[in-house]
């Protein structure tokens, strides 16, 4: 998820809603969206398998996420086996929003998103032998600190997040995975680095990288 609709992320589907920035803000509604993303489309039933609860239930999530806009109809089935595919790449929300309350909204949505996100990360940390090795190999971690304008910042946003929309296509079209191709998750977080306060605070390194 980006977080400014400029440049490369134009091409992501900014939310500023604060209904909608609010709706998807649900466990469920999340989890039904990201399975979405993973399998291309999917039926009432189908998610209902995956991501747990009543047919019922999860077809109303995934009504709840196609009226604001998250998801679409897909070809084929009708009623709750009727499947849904996502109706963009991703979305990007703005919590510098001038809307107070969409700044609100998006903000605790990030949150939430964070959480997860890293969960995920620690989780695959902790399970690391689980995986083959290759799948370990192409998995990294890197810190580094950038001393620049936060103009320059905003450039190398771009430039990296321009990488990763060349591949955007798959996300939406499933036909365009190439054989042998496996969903990574890559976060890029971007803040100013404080020192820790104190007599004896260790200045930050002027770059570095470590690998998980």
């Amino acid at each position: 998820m980006a977080r400014k609709d400029d440049g490369d992320s134009a091409a992501l589907h900014k939310v500023t809603d604060a209904k909608a920035l609010r709706a998807l803000a649900h466990p469920t509604r999340i989890d039904l969206l990201e399975a979405v993303a993973l399998r291309g489309s999917l039926t009432a039933t189908e998610a209902a398998g995956i991501v747990g609860g009543s047919v019922p239930n999860v077809a109303y999530h995934l009504r709840t996420l196609g009226k604001h806009g998250y998801l679409v109809e897909a070809e084929g089935g009708s009623g709750r086996e009727r499947p849904w595919k996502l109706a963009g790449a991703g979305i990007s929300t703005d919590a510098e929003d001038p809307d107070p309350v969409a700044a609100h909204a998006a903000a605790g949505l990030g949150e939430v998103m964070v959480e997860r996100w890293l969960s995920r990360f620690q989780r695959f940390r902790r399970r690391r032998e689980e995986y083959p090795q290759d799948l370990r190999a192409a998995s990294d971690s890197t810190q580094f600190v950038l001393f620049g304008t936060p103009a320059e910042v905003r450039q190398v946003q771009q430039e990296m997040l321009g990488i990763m929309m060349r591949f955007a296509d798959r996300i939406t079209d499933p036909g365009l995975r190439p054989e042998g191709s496996v969903p990574f998750e890559l976060l890029m977080f971007s803040y100013p680095f404080d020192t820790p306060p104190g007599p004896g605070a260790a200045t930050g390194p002027e770059g570095g990288s470590s690998h998980a």
